[in-house]
C-alpha cells in the first residue's frame, strides 16, 4: 500500500510501505477520508509542541510514519479476538478513537484508563490513517451511523474533544461563555455551547470570515481579536466576566491586550471563580499568569485526550456522530479544500499548516478510497 512517510521535520513522501497485518484484538481499515490535525501539521513542521521529543528521537532513527488520526473507512480485516470476535463485520464504516490505553498497567486494572501514564495514539505512538490501510485497536473502533457521511466521520473527532472541554467545564445551561479564537475548536466549541443550552456566547478571532462563521453557528457576539476583548466582555457581562472561557488560539500574544498571551487575556475575562478550559496545543514551555489565576480562584482545567464516556450508553465518539447526524452540529461548514488521492497528502498538509494563505476555513480533507460498502 501507499503512505505518507516523514523523512525528517518539512519533509513527507508518499510511499509503497507494508501493508498492516491485525493483531489479536485488531482490525485492519481502509481510509476512505482523512484530515490532517493542527497538532500534526505543527509537529511534522519542526514546531515545539507536545510529543515533538518523541517525533525527534523517532526522526533520528531514519524515516518515519507519522500523523493520521481524523478519519473514517471501512472494516476489511479482522484479527483473532477469541470467540467473541471484534464487534465489527467486514464493510462496516468506521471511525475511531485516537487514544487507547494500555490496559495493562496499575490504573488500567482499576478500571481508570483516563489515568494510563502510557497509553498509545494512532499516527503518533504507531502507525495511522496517512495512508490507505491502518490497523487499529478494535477497542478504540467506532462504527458511524447510516446519514453520516466520510467527510463528516472524519472531522468528528475534534467535535469529540469540544465534547470533553464542555464536560470538564461542567457548562451550566446559562452561563456566559467566552470562545477565543474563531477556528475549528471554536466554532465546534461555539456549537456545542449553543446546543448545550449556554447563555451569552462571545467568540473571538482575527478574520472576518471565522467571525462571520461563529456567529453563523450560534455566537451572541464575535469581537475582533485585536480590539480590547476585555473591556468588550466585561461590558457584554455587566462587569463580572465570562463563567467559562475556552482558549482554542494557542497562546499566542494577544492583539487585544499588548504585551500578553490568550492565556493572559482569559484570565483576565473570566469571573473570579471562573473556569478556563486550555483546548490548544501549547508550546512545551509556555507560561502561565498563575499568580492572576490563583488571586482569582479561576480554574485551570485541560481536556484529556480519547473518547472516554461521560455515560455508560455512549462515549464521546457516539455523542458527536450523534450530534452530526441529528443535524445539531455543523462540520461540513469547516471543509472547504477537499482533495483526490493518497499523494495529496502533502498538499493537505500545506493546506492545513498555513489555513489563512489558501482561504481554508478548516482541515484539508483527502479522499482516498470508497465509502460504499462492498
Amino acid at each position: 500500500m501507499r503512505a505518507l512517510v516523514l523523512h525528517g521535520f518539512g519533509d513527507t513522501t508518499v510511499e509503497e510501505v507494508p501493508d498492516p497485518v491485525p493483531g489479536p484484538g485488531e482490525v485492519v481499515i481502509d481510509v476512505a477520508c482523512v484530515q490532517p490535525s493542527v497538532t500534526e501539521c505543527m509537529l511534522i513542521a519542526g514546531d515545539p509542541v507536545a510529543m515533538h521529543d518523541v517525533l525527534t528521537a523517532r526522526l533520528a532513527a531514519g524515516p518515519t510514519r507519522f500523523g493520521g488520526h481524523e478519519f473514517a473507512g471501512l472494516v476489511s480485516a479482522t484479527g483473532a479476538v477469541g470467540a467473541a470476535g471484534t464487534g465489527f463485520a467486514v464493510g462496516t464504516r468506521v471511525t475511531a478513537v485516537e487514544t487507547a490505553a494500555c490496559g495493562t498497567c496499575a490504573a488500567c486494572r482499576r478500571d481508570r484508563p483516563d489515568a494510563c501514564p502510557s497509553p498509545g495514539v494512532l499516527g503518533f505512538t504507531r502507525p495511522g490513517a496517512f495512508a490507505e490501510r491502518v490497523a487499529v485497536p478494535a477497542k478504540s473502533v467506532v462504527a458511524v451511523p447510516d446519514g453520516v457521511t466520510a467527510s463528516q466521520a472524519a472531522a468528528v473527532q475534534p467535535l469529540a474533544g469540544a465534547l470533553h472541554g464542555h464536560a470538564i467545564a461542567e457548562v451550566q445551561p446559562g452561563d456566559t461563555v467566552l470562545i477565543l479564537g474563531a477556528g475549528v475548536m471554536g466554532v465546534l466549541h461555539t456549537q456545542v455551547a449553543r446546543h448545550g443550552g449556554a447563555g451569552q456566547i462571545i467568540v473571538t478571532g482575527r478574520s472576518p470570515a471565522k467571525r462571520r462563521l461563529a456567529l453563523l453557528t450560534g455566537a451572541d457576539l464575535a469581537l475582533d481579536a485585536a480590539d480590547d476583548v476585555l473591556a468588550a466582555v466585561l461590558d457584554a457581562t455587566d462587569g463580572i466576566g465570562a463563567d467559562v472561557v475556552f482558549e482554542t488560539a494557542g497562546g499566542m500574544p494577544s492583539a487585544g491586550l499588548a504585551g500578553t498571551s490568550t492565556l493572559d487575556l482569559a484570565a483576565r475575562c473570566v469571573r473570579r471563580g471562573g473556569r478556563i478550559v486550555m483546548v490548544a496545543v501549547l508550546p512545551r514551555q509556555a507560561t502561565a499568569p498563575l499568580g492572576l489565576l490563583r488571586e482569582r480562584s479561576v480554574a485551570l482545567l485541560h481536556p484529556r485526550s480519547g473518547a472516554g464516556g461521560y455515560s455508560p450508553s455512549s462515549g464521546a465518539f457516539e455523542q458527536a456522530l450523534r450530534l452530526v447526524r441529528r443535524g445539531d452540529v455543523d462540520v461540513d461548514c469547516l471543509v472547504t479544500h477537499r482533495l483526490d488521492g493518497i499523494d495529496a497528502l502533502p498538499k493537505a498538509l500545506e493546506i492545513t499548516r498555513d489555513k489563512a494563505a489558501h482561504g481554508a476555513a478548516g482541515p484539508a480533507q483527502v479522499t482516498v478510497g470508497a465509502w460504499d460498502r462492498a
